[in-house]
């Protein structure tokens, strides 16, 4: 999987600067639920980066969402979703949070017809931007709603820049982004607010006749936005085993 995603980055490891990647393998979290984590740890004095990997070994969630994060870590959660979602979307696994088994554009029409779509405006850089909060230097939700709402959109999102502007145009994002904060007009030559402009024209433009998936996905929402995750994963695991 790190093979894949380094080619469809087109990086490399950069171990001499930023230390090896070791991945570990662990229980599941609370609640039986699996999930991928990347952090910075020092090891014989040298600092290496980690992913670890909760449940679900076989058919990790999100590990290479994760791997992304180690190859271009960054402190702003919304350029990590971007750039991790484009890699678990295409070598990952389908039924990782926040896709739980769908499309992410799916999922953000689905938000749409819910009423509850977030202007990518509003995402800020801190975890409580995002529906969590930090607990021992842990990351833990305490918004289910906001936190699946803003992972979709920044996945989304991302998918449309990079389809747009290309992979080179999305990693120059990432460079420019670490010394100047978001640099959208920097990177692709106009502003955020047109940039999502552009992709929600899109979205609605491409699921104009085809709603099935999303209307599925909006009562879902509708019903209880903090399990539709969980419901959505298990409707496309009795897709695949049909």
């Amino acid at each position: 999987m790190l093979k894949e995603v380094l080619e469809f980055w087109s990086a490399e490891p950069r171990i001499k600067e930023m230390g090896k990647i070791i991945v570990e393998f662990d229980k599941p979290l609370k609640n039986n639920v699996s999930a991928s984590f990347f952090f910075f740890r020092e090891e014989d004095r040298k600092r290496v980066r980690v992913v670890r990997v909760n449940g679900d070994c076989e058919n990790p969630y999100q590990l290479a969402h994760k791997l992304t994060s180690a190859l271009f870590p960054n402190p702003d959660i919304m350029i990590r979703n971007m750039m991790g979602e484009a890699s678990e979307m295409r070598f990952g696994n389908p039924l990782s949070f926040p896709m739980c088994g769908f499309n992410k554009d799916e999922w953000v029409m689905a938000l749409f017809e819910s009423g509850t779509y977030i202007p990518l405006s509003e995402m800020g850089t801190e975890q409580s931007d995002w529906g969590k909060e930090v607990i021992d230097n842990v990351p833990s939700v305490n918004d289910r709603i906001k936190q699946h709402t803003c992972y979709l959109e920044a996945g989304s999102f991302g998918e449309f820049l990079i389809a747009t502007y290309g992979i080179m145009k999305m990693k120059q994002f990432y460079r420019l982004s670490r010394n100047n904060a978001r640099p959208w007009e920097e990177a692709f030559g106009i502003t955020l607010e047109k940039l999502e402009a552009d992709w929600l024209k899109a979205l609605k433009s491409g699921f104009s006749n085809k709603m099935g998936n999303v209307s599925f996905l909006a009562k879902l929402w509708k019903q209880n936005p903090g399990s539709a995750c969980f419901m959505a994963q298990d409707q496309a695991k009795g897709r695949t085993r049909e």
